[in-house]
């Protein structure tokens, strides 16, 4: 079997794009308002930078590696969470009074962890999906790269959404509330992607040429 070459800048966007996961995970329960009354999970932050790598995979280096890191994110989320529970099932000593606040911030229900994973496993995948499918409708390089990784984040940040919130939050708070997070979560992320894309873009075409000089000169 072929082994593949990984760049090392390859490896660097991976790490950036599990960290944002990781930290996305953590900073979800924190519930925030923004102005106009709007509620929000505290991960749409930094959640949409990983639909912008994954972009960004998909377009550099292709669906399968897009995969594997959404694969990889998925198993180090994981690895996380145990470790986060085993820690707080540990006795502390009498001392340490942060218990409580450690749980509150560390500590995941099942029901909220499994919507977390269910959801990014979900997304990403409708995400790269629509993605190499509007490739596949242009074959030069980057061309149609800002429609594609605008309309396949729309899709994956909805897809997301509509699993995470309702499994996470329904019965917890107003229907209404609900709704309107859920509407809001997805408009204000492809709205944040919109903004930024033309860092996404650069960094799409910077990583192109690297890896191109990287091949040429192998």
């Amino acid at each position: 079997m072929k082994k593949e070459r990984i760049s090392f800048l390859q490896v660097c966007l991976t790490i950036v794009f599990v960290t944002a996961m990781l930290i996305s995970n953590v900073i979800t329960a924190k519930q925030v308002l923004l102005p106009g009354g709007i509620t929000m999970t505290g991960a749409v932050f930094i959640f949409p930078i990983t639909y912008i790598l994954s972009d960004v995979f998909s377009e550099v280096y292709g669906y399968k590696w897009s995969r594997i890191t959404c694969y990889f994110a998925f198993s180090m989320n994981l690895f996380m969470v145990i470790v986060f529970s085993l820690v707080i099932q540990t006795p502390a000593p009498s001392y340490w009074t942060n218990q409580e606040a450690f749980a509150t911030v560390l500590g995941s229900t099942p029901r909220v962890m499994g919507a977390s994973l269910l959801a990014y496993v979900i997304g990403d995948f409708v995400n790269d999906r629509v993605f190499r499918t509007m490739k596949a409708k242009h074959s030069d390089e980057l061309k149609g790269f800002g429609w594609r990784a605008i309309v396949s984040s729309f899709f994956g940040e909805l897809c997301d959404s509509l699993v995470f919130l309702p499994i996470a939050f329904l019965g917890q708070m107003p229907l209404k509330t609900l709704a309107t997070m859920t509407v809001c979560q997805v408009l204000i992320k492809t709205s944040y992607e919109v903004v930024i894309l033309p860092l996404t873009t650069l960094v799409a075409k910077k990583a192109n040429k690297y890896e191109k000089e990287l091949r040429k000169n192998a």
